[in-house]
């Protein structure tokens, strides 16, 4: 990662790399259920097709295809990262999955942990007329907008962190009470 005018020296801040396994494990379920899917599509053992045309069983074998093959690529991306996921530092918060560069904590508003079907997530709620101005992706602010209806503000997931969001609040803690 090239250094950036508000990046912090290396030894001021904590990383937190990929948890490559988990996302391995989830490539590889995302690759089976893609190959099952097009096989009840293609196969035809004994000149006869796994699946009716025009059946019910037709139309989830194509939803499979494309909703685990769409995975599939933004998996191998996940595993293939190289370098850490998200990053604290006594200036700021960067999760790469979300921003282009780091987050002030001046910018945040307030953080805290909330459950959603048995996933953790932190939401990071930032300043209204801050907001603009910082470097969220694309993806993350489109999902900021969904994500409204659960409370406002960016989720930073703990899947694909290596010790998921409790390792993220650690480290925030150790930041925040080093001063």
């Amino acid at each position: 990662m090239p250094a950036t005018d508000n990046a912090p020296a290396v030894a001021d801040r904590i990383d937190l790399r990929a948890a490559r396994l988990p996302l391995v494990g989830l490539l590889i379920i995302a690759c089976g259920f893609t190959a099952i899917g097009l096989v009840m599509l293609i196969a035809e053992p004994g000149g006869k097709p796994i699946v009716a045309p025009g059946s019910f069983k037709q139309f989830i074998a194509f939803v499979a295809v494309g909703f685990f093959g769409l995975c599939i690529p933004v998996l191998l991306r996940e595993v293939l990262r190289w370098g850490p996921v998200v990053s604290v530092s006594r200036q700021g918060l960067f999760d790469r999955r979300l921003s282009t560069d780091w987050i002030p904590w001046s910018a945040i508003s307030g953080l805290d942990v909330f459950t959603l079907y048995r996933q953790r997530f932190l939401r990071i709620a930032v300043l209204p007329d801050r907001d603009a101005a910082l470097p969220w992706t694309r993806r993350a602010r489109r999902i900021a907008r969904l994500n409204g209806m659960y409370g406002e503000g960016y989720w930073l997931s703990g899947q694909g962190v290596a010790g998921g969001i409790d390792a993220v609040l650690a480290a925030i803690e150790q930041v925040w009470h080093e001063d």
